[in-house]
């Protein structure tokens, strides 16, 4: 009982994939967005890319309304 309370807190978390300052997409764990960062400067080593933590929806929505 301890542990499904313990991970549904941990469930509010996300993470912003940003190219260039722009979003690009959102993942529920790290290493899901961090692998499609490394992907992503694999493919375009020049561009500015970043993984960002986010624990509140609204951020993410402020995020995803202007890109």
């Amino acid at each position: 009982m301890k542990n499904r309370i313990a991970t549904s807190s941990l469930s509010h978390e996300q993470y912003i994939l940003q190219i260039n300052g722009q979003f690009n997409s959102m993942h529920r764990r790290f290493e899901d967005a961090l692998k499609a960062g490394l992907l992503l400067k694999y493919q375009f080593p020049n561009d500015d890319i970043k993984v960002r933590e986010t624990s509140s929806t609204e951020e993410v929505m402020q995020a995803t309304a202007f890109h």
